[in-house]
């Protein structure tokens, strides 16, 4: 097919107005993300250079990011929600005129969108409200959450091979999911292809046994990821539970060991990996539940459709999802219990049910902030990362169309290179929120089991007892 940026008129003709606007451009995607392939390496670089220069503003100035998200929140909410009800009934007409397009929209959003329009702008404005009300009346926490997040960005920068984590988790997960993956793909092709008498274009059949071996499989990949995951969470926890019990010297600071990180990977894998198995296992099960209800709503969308199966299957996946959560959340904590006591599985688990009900205002305010810096982190990261591929995909060498790094769609390796630093950015949170949680755990079991707690950071204590005496 001929270029279509530069013979439009003639792949037009010869596609009959199809390949010209939906498959041409799929496969100048394509075509672009592979000629992209050193501006996407370079926005992998980009992405991880952004990770620290976050974790570097959250080390000084917590506080004012806390206070500046939530000022952006209540400014931007506000003037969309002032918009939104001034312009009631006309959104759509200005949105068309400002894009050029004359498409109509469907009836049952013009007959209404005065309604909607109100109802969004009373939405946008109470969200702005309720951010206000935030900043104002959890002033304290606030301030404490933030002295908290310094204290785990502290953490992070005095073990620097905390700081490795991100980057090497993010190259040893991306290779194994690629063997698996390819693993699976190699397992779903062994079976035979229909030749169509069925009626139906010729695809893959499986038998019985066959689709067992395929959800065994599943089973298996996905315990291996999540004990990656698991091992990965008891690494970091016990790298910032020996920080934390390391004494403050006569300088005020704490002389931590270089071998932490290799410490926490020997005794995690030779001695708490049937804990850190078994955890997984529970996770991949439910993952594998999860998919094997994805399935089933395809079967029933593509045969009979019925709306009560789709209910009930919708059902069963919120239930398994919210289950999912749930371990996962108390899998964290088990793994700090392990880390610092060398329990079992069963005996951290039951430990960090007890430690969430006594902790459960200093967790609350703790991972509000986390959460807020994660959101913030993620975003901030992968928007770097996407201007940073966009630039340079639209100068130079990449846009000269003899050569053989030609990107005719900057916008195909800018999407690619956003997903890549958004999933860097999540492997720099994951340590930040792993340290900060694996901080205050620590803390609230000296509390719980009345040991001293000289070596634990001040704005701990703050944000531990000042939760108490608000509830």
């Amino acid at each position: 097919l001929p270029d279509s940026r530069v013979y439009r008129d003639m792949a037009q003709e010869l596609s009959k107005d199809k390949l010209a606007s939906s498959d041409v451009n799929y496969m100048e995607a394509l075509s672009s993300i592979v000629a992209a392939w050193p501006v996407i390496v370079g926005s992998f670089f980009v992405s991880v250079m952004l990770g620290y220069i976050y974790l570097v503003l959250l080390r000084h100035c917590a506080e004012p990011l806390i206070y500046g998200t939530i000022l952006a929140c209540v400014v931007s909410f506000g003037v969309l929600g002032i918009y939104l009800f001034a312009n009631a009934g006309t959104v759509s007409t200005q949105v068309q005129d400002s894009m050029g397009t004359t498409s109509s929209l469907p009836s049952s959003f013009t007959e209404n969108e005065e309604t909607i329009t109100k109802v969004s702008a009373f939405i946008c404005l109470l969200l702005s409200g309720l951010a206000c009300c935030l900043g104002c009346c959890f002033h304290h926490s606030i301030q404490v959450g933030a002295a908290c997040v310094e204290v785990a960005c502290d953490t992070m920068f005095e073990m620097p091979s905390l700081l490795l984590l991100p980057v090497a988790k993010a190259f040893f997960k991306g290779v194994l999911s690629l063997v698996l993956i390819v693993g699976f793909i190699e397992l779903y092709s062994s079976s035979g292809v229909s030749n169509g008498s069925d009626g139906l274009p010729p695809h893959w059949t499986h038998s019985r046994d066959q689709y067992i071996q395929l959800i065994l499989y599943m089973l298996m990949s996905f315990w291996i990821v999540c004990f990656v995951n698991a091992l990965y969470q008891f690494v970091i926890a016990y790298a910032v539970a020996e920080y934390y019990y390391t004494p403050y010297d006569h300088d005020g600071e704490k002389d931590v060991g270089c071998c932490a990180i290799w410490d926490g990977l020997y005794f995690g894998l030779l001695l708490h990996g049937g804990s850190l198995a078994f955890g997984s296992l529970l996770i991949a099960i439910f993952m594998v539940l999860q998919k094997l209800i994805e399935f089933a709503e395809k079967q029933n969308k593509d045969t009979v459709n019925n709306p009560v199966i789709t209910c009930v299957l919708c059902l069963f996946g919120c239930c398994i999802n919210c289950c999912k959560e749930t371990v996962e959340f108390v899998n964290k904590t088990a793994y700090i219990d392990i880390a610092v006591t060398s329990n079992s599985f069963c005996a951290a688990a039951k430990n960090a049910l007890v430690m969430i009900t006594e902790l459960g205002g200093a967790m609350a305010i703790l991972n509000g902030a986390t959460f807020i810096f994660t959101i913030f982190g993620v975003v901030l990261i992968m928007l770097g990362s996407a201007a940073f591929t966009y630039f340079v995909s639209s100068q130079g060498v990449f846009v000269q169309q003899n050569s053989e790094f030609d990107i005719s769609m900057p916008m195909a390796p800018t999407v690619v290179a956003g997903i890549l630093g958004a999933l860097v950015g999540m492997a720099f949170m994951h340590v930040f929120d792993m340290t900060s949680d694996t901080l205050l755990y620590c803390y609230g079991y000296d509390l719980h089991n009345n040991k001293n707690t000289a070596s634990a950071p001040q704005a701990l204590k703050e944000l531990v007892h000042g939760s108490k005496d608000d509830n």
